[in-house]
This record gives structure tokens, C-alpha cells and sequence, in this order.
């Protein structure tokens, strides 16, 4: 069923929203807007180079379409949500610990 996986990452997104609404984690900062960017470049160009040479699989009736050489646009999404969730999960963890971020 095309289109389910980029409906569960943009559901996971809105949890994740919510989340941010109810413990003010601040994810929508710079800062996670900075570490996102650095993520999506950096996994992007070894996605890249291994989808030109064939290291990867993506199960076709999952993903919408194809980004040429094989990468699905669902894919920079779900690096998005993984950095943003990996910093709120710390967040929280200082939170829990009461560690200064500083």
C-alpha cells in the first residue's frame, strides 16, 4: 500500500509534536534545525552512494516513488524525525536525571 510508510513517519512526526507541546522540550530551535541539516547531508550522500551501487533494497509497495538512483522521498523524513527524536529523548533524560544542560 503506497503511501503508508510516509503516513507513519508524518503520524510519528505529529507525536512527536505533541510530545514537544507537553513537556516543552524546545525542538522546533536552531539548534535541532542545525542538527537536522547536518544529518540529512551526511546520511543522504551515503544513502546516495549506496544506492547507486546497489547496497540497498526499498520494498516498492511501501514508498510512493523513486528519487533517481533509488532513493525514496520518504527517506529524508524519516532522518528529520530520527535527529529530532534522538534530541528530545536526551532532553527528557536530562529532565528525568536533573542534569544541567549547561
Amino acid at each position: 500500500m503506497p503511501g503508508l510508510y510516509l503516513a507513519a513517519i508524518v503520524g510519528s512526526f505529529a507525536g512527536l509534536a505533541l510530545l514537544d507541546r507537553r513537556f516543552r522540550l524546545g525542538l522546533w530551535s536552531r539548534a535541532t534545525l542545525a542538527a537536522i541539516v547536518v544529518v540529512e547531508v551526511a546520511f543522504l550522500t551515503f544513502d546516495l552512494l549506496g544506492a547507486s551501487r546497489d547496497w540497498f533494497a526499498t520494498n516498492t509497495d511501501w514508498v510512493i516513488a523513486y528519487w533517481p538512483p533509488g532513493i525514496p522521498p520518504e527517506e529524508p523524513l524519516l532522518l528529520a524525525f530520527i535527529t529530532a527524536w534522538a534530541i528530545a529523548l536526551y532532553r527528557l533524560a536530562e529532565r528525568w536525571t536533573g542534569e544541567d544542560p549547561s
